[in-house]
């Protein structure tokens, strides 16, 4: 059965325009979490990424326990709902002139729909990437062919992994995205062991000498930002730097200055990246 499209009447706005959706008892929302980049000496916000917060009698639900307690077709639409309303609330982001980062959804319907989408969003297509946050819930087979969809109407392709592995280096050969995702629960796991965190700055290197950037997710300490900036990543996001936040929320990202974050400690910051 093919999943559902997103009806027109399925999302409304509120006086301001942001955008919410129902499905049965749940409000859907959408949160935005900025990625950072290095500048100088700091890191400053380059994108923001849209995640799905559901809402039951006003109490928010985790959204992947939420999404796996649907229904196959159910869950298809909810990860439409779920892009259609990051791309339209993507305006009501506190910081401006970031590029967007929207999650794909499991089916292949996903993608065939996706120009419908792009249509509510002001932003270039090229600064629009469609992420493959969960690839435990993809078979592996038809990333390739919807990564082909998604790239035949412009848009950027980042792959993460499963939670708590290493980022699949097969299917990365194969789909060659333009960003690669290493997994938080992984990465911590790492970073926190001072012989597996040697290791990470050739992981990067590799990937970035296939021609992609690389995310470090899940960044929640000042020791985890330290592997992350040793290891010569390109793109930096977690908690330690700023939590995700509704739409229309005032955002407290400006630049993160090394001097600040650092302060207090015998830290040497490699000006250019990692240990090459």
């Amino acid at each position: 059965m093919r999943p559902q499209r997103v009806p027109d009447d399925a999302i409304s706005a509120d006086e301001i325009g942001i955008e919410t959706a129902r499905l049965g008892d749940f409000i859907l929302r959408s949160a935005f979490q900025p990625v950072y980049q290095r500048k100088a000496g700091g890191l400053v916000a380059a994108h923001a990424e849209g995640f799905l917060r559901p809402f039951r009698d006003g109490t928010p639900m985790p959204p992947r326990p939420y999404l796996a307690s649907l229904p196959a077709g159910e869950r298809a639409f909810a990860e439409r709902l779920a892009a259609a309303l990051h791309l339209g609330n993507y305006r009501h982001f506190d910081l401006q002139g970031l590029d967007c980062i929207i999650g794909v959804g499991s089916s292949r319907g996903f993608a065939e729909d996706i120009a419908k989408l792009l249509d509510r969003v002001e932003l270039p297509v090229d600064r629009i990437t469609s992420t493959f946050r969960n690839l435990a819930a993809f078979d592996f087979e038809t990333i390739p062919d919807i990564v082909r969809t998604l790239r035949g109407h412009g848009l950027r392709i980042a792959l993460g992994g499963i939670a708590g592995e290493p980022p699949p280096l097969d299917l990365i050969r194969t789909v060659a995205p333009d960003l690669v995702r290493i997994d938080g629960l992984w990465f911590r796991r790492v970073a926190e062991s001072e012989g597996a965190s040697r290791l990470l700055p050739r992981l990067v290197e590799g990937f970035q000498a296939d021609g992609a950037q690389v995310l470090i997710e899940g960044i929640e300490t000042r020791r985890q930002l330290s592997a992350a900036l040793d290891a010569g990543a390109d793109l930096y996001q977690g908690f330690l730097l700023s939590a995700p936040q509704l739409a229309g929320t005032a955002t407290d990202a400006a630049e993160i200055e090394f001097s600040e974050m650092f302060a207090g400690e015998a830290k040497v910051i490699p000006l250019f990246g990692g240990r090459r």
